[in-house]
């Protein structure tokens, strides 16, 4: 899947990606390591592919073998879906939660500056 998804194939790369997923026992959120991983994958390929509806969906598997409770990681991308989504005050309501919780924590890295520009634009009110 990602060799496809690499190469442009997306198509391609998204039968891979929910087949591997279709090969997990039931119930697939209670795997071990891959009933997380896939579907933040997932998550993140839709997003990235812009198919926000399909990014959506899998939000809600990956909130589900997360378990209960909001995690820091889980939130945070779904912020960032959110954000890609064009739904700004559904983003920042995230991340104003985990700032304010967490300070800059949660927006390190080099891929999340965006973010952490975007929420302190929006705090200012440079909306």
């Amino acid at each position: 899947g990602s060799k496809a998804r690499k190469s442009g194939a997306i198509a391609e790369a998204e039968t891979y990606f929910l087949e591997a997923w279709a090969l997990l026992p039931d119930p697939k959120t209670d795997c071990d390591y891959y009933g997380q991983s896939l579907p933040r994958g997932m998550v993140t390929f839709y997003r990235d592919t812009k198919q926000f509806e399909k990014a959506n969906h899998w939000l809600g598997v990956m909130r589900e073998a997360y378990g209960p409770g909001p995690d820091v990681s889980v939130e945070f991308l779904a912020a960032t879906v959110y954000f890609e989504a064009g739904d700004l005050n559904g983003a920042f309501r995230i991340f104003d939660a985990l700032f304010k919780k967490y300070k800059q924590r949660p927006f390190q890295g080099e891929n999340n500056k965006r973010y952490l520009e975007f929420y302190k634009q929006w705090v200012a009110g440079g909306k």
